[in-house]
C-alpha cells in the first residue's frame, strides 16, 4: 500500500471499505490547508516523498501487529465535499497541518506533534534524526492508543470487534471549530443601494439550502447598516431554521451618526471594525458558509472609515502572521449593458484599490421582454465577461411580489406569509439562473489564493 495524495471522498470510501473488513488495518493520512503554503508546495511537487516519512513511522508503530497500513494527503478545504469530509468524518482538528490515524474499527485518533517536528511535513529529506524518532515516537503512542480505543475489552487490534456498528468514532481533542476550514466568507456589495443585494443574499442562502447545506451550516450578517426596520431575510432565515442570522450587526448608521462620528462621540472607525470582524468571527463557528451583506454602494461608509472594502477587510478570516484575509466579493449589478457594466468596474476597483477581490457578479432585476430584456442584456454581458477575469454568474429578472416587502412585514400576518411565499418562488427561480455553486468555489478559491500569496511574500 504505497503513499499518494487523495482525495476526501476517496479516503472516505477506503475507510468504509476497512471497516467492513475484518482484517486489521490502519489509515495515516496528513491534513493540511490551502494556506499551509510550505506543505501544500511541497504536496505540488512531491506527494508521494513528502508523506514518506509517516508511511515509515507507520509501518515500524505497526510491524509488531502484522497490519495493514497505507498513508494519504488531504487538502482540507479543496472543495465542499473534501471540507465536510474533513471537518465531519475524520474530525479534521483546529490546527492544521495535522496527522490523523485512522482504524477499520471506525476509530480515530490524532498524531501530536511538536513545532520543530512539522520542518518534516515542509521538507521530509530533512537530516534531524532527532526529529525523526520523536514524530516516530508520536505516531507508535497514537497507534497504541488506536488500539485500546478500538477494543471493548484490552482485545488486540487483529480481534474482530462485533458491535462495530453501534460504536462512534473517538473524539478528538480541539474538534475543528476554525473558521479557516469551516466557512466559506462571502461579501455580497451592490453598485447602488436597493439593487437588491439582502435578495441576492436570501437566494445563495436559499439554494445552499436546497443542495445539502443545514440550516446550521449556515449563516447570515449585515455587519453594517442603515435600516434598522425588520428585513424579510430575518422573518425568511427564522422559518427556515437559520438561527445564525444578524440582520443589524455592530455598525449603524443612525441618522446623525456621521456628524457625532466627526464630533469625536461614537467609536473609533478601528474600535467599529473591530467588533465587525469579531462578530463574524462568533457567527462562523461550526459553518460551511457565510453571508455577509453590505451597505448601500461600495464607498458608503468612507466618511467615518467603515466603508465597504474596509469591513471586508475586517471580517475576513484570521491569518496567524498575515493578519485577516480580506472576505472575496460579489458585485450584485443593475439592468442595462453599457452602464451595467461601467457601474461594476467603477465598484469592482474600488474594491481592487483596497486589495479587496472581487469574484464577479450577479445581474438582478432585469426587465423580461424589451429592449433591455433578461435575455438581451445576458447575451451582451456574457460576451464581456468571456474576455474578463471574473465571472458574470447569474442574470435575475425583477420579482414584483418582493418589491415591497420591507414595507408590508410590519402588517397583517397575512402579508407576511405572502412575502414568505414570494421569497420561496424567488428562491427556486434564484436557483435556474444564478451559479451558486461556483460563486462558493471562487469566494474560497480567492481566499485561499491571496492566503497563499500573502504567506510566499
Amino acid at each position: 500500500a504505497g503513499c499518494r495524495e487523495m482525495l476526501a471522498s476517496k479516503l472516505k470510501e477506503e475507510w468504509a471499505l476497512q471497516c467492513s473488513d475484518d482484517t486489521p488495518s490502519v489509515i495515516g493520512v496528513l491534513l493540511y490547508g490551502s494556506w499551509n503554503a510550505g506543505v501544500r508546495r511541497r504536496m505540488e511537487q512531491s506527494p508521494t516523498e513528502s508523506i514518506r516519512f509517516l508511511h515509515e513511522a507507520l509501518g515500524i508503530a505497526t510491524a509488531p501487529s502484522n497490519v495493514k497500513y497505507s498513508t494519504h494527503a488531504v487538502e482540507v478545504d479543496s472543495c465542499d465535499e473534501s471540507q465536510s469530509i474533513c471537518i465531519h468524518d475524520l474530525k479534521a482538528p483546529e490546527e492544521l497541518p495535522a496527522i490523523v490515524l485512522l482504524s477499520g474499527q471506525a476509530r480515530a485518533v490524532q498524531v501530536p506533534f511538536s513545532k520543530a517536528e512539522l520542518t518534516l511535513l515542509t521538507d521530509p529529506r530533512s537530516e534531524e534524526t532527532d526529529l525523526k524518532r520523536e514524530l516516530g515516537s508520536s505516531v507508535a503512542k497514537a497507534w497504541s492508543a488506536l488500539i485500546k480505543s478500538s477494543s471493548s475489552s484490552n482485545k488486540s487490534q487483529c480481534s474482530k470487534v462485533r458491535e462495530r456498528e453501534a460504536q462512534e468514532p473517538a473524539p478528538l481533542h480541539n474538534l475543528c471549530t476554525n473558521s479557516q476550514v469551516q466557512a466559506v466568507r462571502l461579501f455580497v456589495a451592490g453598485d447602488r443601494s436597493k439593487v437588491g443585494k439582502s435578495s441576492v443574499c436570501l437566494g445563495l442562502l436559499g439554494c445552499l439550502l436546497n443542495s445539502g447545506y443545514a440550516p446550521s451550516e449556515l449563516a447570515y450578517i449585515k455587519p453594517a447598516t442603515q435600516c434598522e426596520e425588520t428585513q424579510l431575510i430575518e422573518k425568511w432565515c427564522k422559518t427556515k431554521g437559520i438561527s445564525a442570522c444578524v440582520p443589524i450587526g455592530p455598525i449603524v448608521y443612525y441618522k446623525g451618526f456621521t456628524r457625532a462620528y466627526l464630533n469625536g462621540e461614537t467609536e473609533s472607525s478601528d474600535e467599529l471594525l473591530r467588533r465587525a470582524g469579531e462578530a463574524v468571527d462568533d457567527l462562523a463557528k461550526g459553518k460551511r458558509v457565510i453571508i455577509i451583506d453590505g451597505v448601500g454602494y461600495p464607498a458608503v461608509g468612507s466618511i467615518t472609515g467603515t466603508d465597504n472594502a474596509s469591513v471586508a477587510r475586517a471580517c475576513g478570516r484570521k491569518n496567524k502572521t498575515h493578519g485577516r484575509i480580506p472576505v472575496p466579493v460579489l458585485l450584485v449589478g443593475k439592468s442595462g449593458v453599457g452602464d451595467a457594466i461601467d457601474s461594476y468596474n467603477l465598484n469592482a476597483t474600488y474594491f481592487a484599490h483596497c486589495n479587496v477581490p472581487v469574484i464577479g457578479a450577479v445581474f438582478n432585476k432585469l426587465s423580461i421582454d424589451g429592449y433591455y430584456s433578461l435575455a438581451n442584456c445576458k447575451e451582451a454581458i456574457e460576451k464581456y465577461f468571456d474576455r474578463s477575469s471574473t465571472t458574470a454568474f447569474g442574470f435575475i429578472p425583477v420579482i414584483p411580489s418582493l418589491s415591497n416587502v420591507r414595507e408590508e412585514l410590519g402588517s397583517a400576518e397575512e402579508k407576511l406569509k405572502s412575502a414568505l411565499e414570494a421569497a420561496d418562488l424567488f428562491v427556486h427561480d434564484f436557483a435556474k439562473r444564478v451559479d451558486v455553486s461556483l460563486i462558493v468555489k471562487a469566494a474560497r478559491e480567492a481566499s485561499g489564493s491571496l492566503s497563499r500569496k500573502r504567506s510566499a511574500d
